[in-house]
């Protein structure tokens, strides 16, 4: 079987990676002058206490490659034989998959790859999963490289911002467009897919957003979750949207890594799916 380290962004639980094996490189945080290790979820609610109070907002570092390389080593440590894969980040939001290249570059000669994952935060956490799953069914190290790519293609992730502060202070949206919606209240549905962040939707208000964002799933899929930053006030009005659109009784809902809590801020909630084929 496959080995996987993964960076903190994916959410996985620490249960998760003890079951299954994975190793997990945390990228670090800042607010002023104190610093955090992102880790699993059960730490986040401290990060997201004191982002709230916080005026200048947050900064996020990605690991160093000899973090990196210290999670191949480990493994290596265990079977000189391993065959290893690292997933990463969409490197459209972080420089994360350049120190895990870095590291796998120590390797020459050895089955150890670095990927980019394309995918951020809850849409990383269905992508793992369904590696996972591959993984312990059999699936070669090449199956598994050819599902990634095939992953890719078919997971996309809905959000719609509480507010437009902390985007257009990452420069993800201009200034004028922050400070104009959020006094009119208008409210941007995002998608970030296949690597790239688009705003699909301009609506007033938080129900128009939402339908906007329903309406943009794919009619049939394999998977789906619900996610939150920081606080999940407004997923109700979501979660009941979805629920309709396909039928469903009940659906999953996670919290967005720090990371991505820090660059598009505290109350944003949205949707991941993976699209049938």
């Amino acid at each position: 079987m496959v080995k996987f380290i993964v960076d903190s962004t994916f959410g996985l639980t620490e249960d998760y990676v003890n079951e299954h094996g994975i190793k997990v490189v945390s990228l670090t945080l800042s607010i002023g002058t104190k610093e955090y290790e992102e880790g699993f979820p059960d730490t986040w609610k401290a990060f997201y206490n004191d982002l709230a109070k916080s005026k200048t907002g947050a900064k996020s570092s990605q690991p160093s490659p000899e973090k990196f390389q210290n999670a191949i080593q480990s493994f290596f440590d265990e079977d000189e034989n391993s065959e290893v894969m690292i997933f990463t980040i969409a490197d459209r939001l972080s420089g994360t998959i350049g120190s895990a290249n870095i590291a796998v570059s120590q390797y020459d000669g050895k089955r150890v790859a670095a990927i980019n994952s394309g995918e951020a935060g809850p849409s990383a956490l269905v992508y793992i999963r369904e590696l996972v799953k591959a993984n312990e069914n059999g699936a070669t190290f090449d199956e598994l490289l050819a599902l990634s790519d095939n992953l890719q293609q078919r997971i996309a992730m809905q959000f719609i911002p509480e507010s437009l502060t902390e985007l257009a202070r990452g420069g993800r949206v201009n200034k004028l467009l922050s400070r104009v919606g959020n006094i009119i209240k208008i409210k941007p549905v995002f998608e970030f897919a296949k690597n790239d962040l688009v705003i699909y939707a301009k609506t007033i208000g938080f129900n128009r957003a939402a339908d906007a964002a329903v309406a943009r799933l794919p009619q049939s899929i394999d998977g789906i979750l619900l996610y939150y930053i920081g606080e999940d006030m407004r997923i109700p009005v979501l979660k009941d949207r979805v629920l309709r659109k396909y039928g469903l009784t009940d659906i999953e809902i996670v919290p967005m890594c720090p990371v991505g809590g820090v660059h598009v801020g505290i109350g944003t909630v949205g949707v991941v799916t993976l699209a049938s084929e």
